[in-house]
């Protein structure tokens, strides 16, 4: 299907970050609906019930992506546009306008890679205690079986979960997503097993349908690295490599929970009791066809000092000094590097980790097909007098991202796709507006206008140099 000279260059956004139509044409209410308009935990008081309005602009971002020389786009589907309650009754407009993304994408030489659930958890789900509940589970599998039945005679690249670490991470740890657990870690790691339970069963349904495309799950990568200082070296990495990476790689990969598992659970002091025995085939057949990787960061770490857990979180950007991480009592805590710089939101600005991740990919995973799903830089932005933004930031770091990846491809690395995070300037969560990613300027002020800005042609003219690569 995509061959070693077929390289994928797009770019990438989330249904609930771009689609805005949030109670139009029978969709259904999803938890971030409900957050955003009653929890005071929406710090920012903005919603995504426009955001950047792709449900009525999608052949115009389509066509700027075309424009941009990009051969794929990733985005994600709403669960809740499709099937209203999460389970039952199939939303007819809700497949009409997928089909015509899909279609459009086709028209105008652009490979779909399509996600099923990126963060939108239909509200009649989250009502059941969301992911906790193992009814979601097979929810989640009936949903998707709709999702390949209607699309998969013409989508050829799918990932079944976007992020099932970092979801459960800001929904039962920092507590800035809904259902705002804090430092829950026995619903964390429940939450992160019936994720990867749920991609297991969606992947054999893919399979079974006999479908000529390919599937995988997309994982916020953040290879650990360790504090020099750090004194139980292989300690601190076996836990913080399960609990930032193994969870999710070893269980899709290899089919299998990482053997080491119970015990750093037994360290985290949280019960195995949400392992269930009979899984272990679903997982077994569950294995993916590639990893998407979303890439922006390592995970440096060290010794657990002293201290209550806490984490550090930013959602304020440049109104506060807080650094991104977290302490883990009795297991590890995050380092903090004062030679490498951070963005306004406290988290590394290090394009190595690029190559050091992948690197270690290859060297735990093979040569199994890996995508950079996500990679991109969010900045504050002010245009000019006609809406253009010059992102030289933007353009010099990823530009240097782009070239790590390009070094551990030409290493042995079978990465064969880089989509930038994001193809427009989207709603960032509970970041709101102001952080912006996009290639192209939404001025959401000024009736949605589309502006692209400096990267968009930058991006436009590397894919023209490297598109035979």
């Amino acid at each position: 299907m995509n061959n070693r000279n077929e390289f994928l260059w797009g770019s990438a956004t989330a249904a609930y970050q771009c689609e805005g139509a949030w109670n139009e044409d029978g969709k259904g209410l999803n938890e971030w609906d409900i957050f955003n308009h009653e929890n005071p935990l929406n710090i920012l008081n903005v919603n995504g019930d426009v955001a950047s309005d792709f449900y009525h602009r999608y052949k115009e971002d389509i066509d700027l992506m075309a424009e941009g020389n990009q051969n794929t786009y990733r985005f994600s589907i709403s669960w809740a546009r499709i099937i209203p309650n999460g389970i039952g009754e199939v939303n007819p407009k809700g497949i009409e306008f997928y089909n015509n993304v899909i279609n459009y994408c086709l028209e105008k030489g652009i490979t779909p890679n399509v996600t099923l659930f990126h963060y939108d958890l239909p509200n009649e789900m989250a009502k059941l205690g969301g992911w906790e509940n193992r009814k979601v589970v097979d929810a989640f599998n009936e949903y998707a079986k709709v999702c390949f039945e209607h699309f998969g005679d013409r989508v050829k690249i799918w990932s079944t979960i976007n992020e099932p670490r970092y979801y459960a991470y800001c929904s039962y740890i920092v507590g800035n997503y809904p259902p705002n657990y804090k430092a829950d870690f026995g619903r964390f790691w429940t939450v992160v097993y019936n994720l990867m339970l749920g991609s297991a069963k969606a992947v054999q349904t893919y399979k079974k349908l006999g479908l000529d495309g390919i599937i995988g799950v997309v994982h916020d990568n953040g290879n650990v690295e360790l504090d020099p200082n750090t004194k139980e070296k292989d300690l601190v990495n076996l836990r913080a490599d399960i609990f930032y990476n193994r969870i999710i790689l070893d269980t899709a990969v290899f089919g299998k929970l990482p053997a080491e598992l119970t015990k750093v659970l037994e360290d985290n002091n949280v019960s195995p009791k949400f392992i269930h025995e009979e899984d272990f085939v679903e997982f077994a057949k569950g294995k993916i066809d590639y990893i998407g990787l979303n890439l922006y960061n390592r995970q440096y770490v060290t010794d657990y000092s002293e201290g209550e857990t806490e984490v550090f979180h930013n959602n304020r950007g440049k109104g506060s000094n807080s650094k991104e991480g977290i302490r883990i009592k009795n297991m590890f805590e995050t380092s903090f590097d004062p030679n490498v710089k951070r963005n306004l939101w406290g988290r590394e600005v290090y394009p190595k980790c690029m190559y050091n991740a992948l690197m270690e990919m290859k060297e735990k995973y093979g040569d199994i097909l890996v995508y950079i799903t996500e990679n991109g830089h969010g900045q504050y932005e002010t245009p000019d007098q006609n809406g253009y933004v010059k992102d030289t930031d933007r353009i010099n770091l990823v530009g240097e991202f782009i070239d790590y990846m390009l070094k551990a491809r030409e290493e042995g690395v079978n990465v064969q796709g880089y989509y930038m995070w994001s193809t427009m300037d989207i709603y960032s969560w509970i970041n709101g507006y102001e952080k912006r990613y996009g290639l192209v300027r939404v001025d959401f002020e000024n009736n949605y206008k589309r502006i692209p800005k400096e990267s968009y042609y930058w991006f436009k003219d590397l894919i023209a140099a490297k598109r035979n690569i």
